[in-house]
């Protein structure tokens, strides 16, 4: 098996902010000759057993996953638990309480709008007829349909990014909370896209510091949209702080071209895969 290529270990649904189904993204997934998927949504495993279901159908290797969000220095990090087992009552509780966050985040934020002057109930109500946890891609795509901006980037730009008038900050859990969350219910911590945080060079080797000191031990090497100086430098980071190496697309819809499932490249030289100790 060419492991590279037929391996994609972050992907998103419906039940976070993608646009397929946990039915539809496997049945694509192995229609692009993915071998080895995992899903990842945003801080619920609510599509893991539909996924499951599909997989053992179409005949992928489903590794249930979940990418939750945590907080580093005020800075909001986001880690994959991948081969989590979904019945830990831990984790249960813990996807539950980000759940009432991002809940209680989004009504915060919805507010915020109305206070100049747009509808903001009527957007917050949009959001929340959206299956799945409700998330600022959700009111993003509200504030479009809306015709208050043509495309979503301009709802960040506009409204929803740091320093606009909509801006709520994050209240996630601290990085070893996370990780230990991860952790008890028996899955590998993988530092999601470690290149794309707005970090300087220096805090960027603390937070993998401090990753790695949380018991963290994978950090993604190839993710949808890196450059190549992001994998070379990815790849320098989990050999200096002992990291095994994960690939994923970060998946959300079909109509992004830059993170098509199945396209990934090879991990370089010299890495241990994440996937190796599982029997992949």
């Amino acid at each position: 098996m060419n492991e590279n290529r037929a391996i994609d270990l972050h992907t998103h649904s419906s039940c976070s902010d993608g646009s397929l189904t946990p039915a539809e993204l496997v049945a694509r997934a192995a229609s692009a000759g993915v071998e080895v998927l995992a899903l990842t949504d945003h801080d619920t495993i609510a599509g893991v057993e539909a996924a499951r279901e599909t997989a053992l159908a179409v005949g992928v290797h489903l590794i249930p996953g979940v990418e939750i969000s945590a907080s580093w220095r005020a800075q909001s990090i986001h880690v994959l638990g991948l081969w989590i087992d979904p019945a830990a009552a831990e984790l249960g509780t813990a996807l539950r309480e980000q759940a009432d966050r991002r809940g209680l985040r989004m009504r915060k934020i919805c507010a915020r709008l109305g206070e100049v002057g747009l509808p903001g109930n009527r957007l917050l109500a949009a959001v929340e007829a959206q299956p799945g946890l409700p998330t600022r891609a959700h009111l993003a795509a509200a504030l479009v349909a809306e015709g208050i901006v043509t495309r979503t980037d301009d709802a960040f730009r506009k409204f929803l990014g740091r320093g606009k008038a909509a801006h709520i900050a994050a209240d996630w859990p601290p990085l070893d909370v996370v990780v230990g969350w991860i952790r008890s219910a028996g899955g590998v911590a993988c530092l999601a896209h470690p290149a794309r945080y707005p970090l300087s060079g220096g805090a960027r080797r603390q937070l993998l510091a401090d990753f790695a000191a949380a018991d963290g031990g994978a950090i993604e090497v190839i993710t949808g949209g890196n450059a190549p100086q992001h994998v070379e430098a990815c790849a320098q980071w989990a050999i200096k702080f002992g990291f095994t190496a994960s690939l994923g697309s970060d998946f959300h819809q079909p109509e992004h071209s830059w993170n098509p499932l199945g396209r990934l490249a090879k991990l370089p030289p010299g890495l241990t895969p994440v996937w190796r100790s599982h029997g992949l």
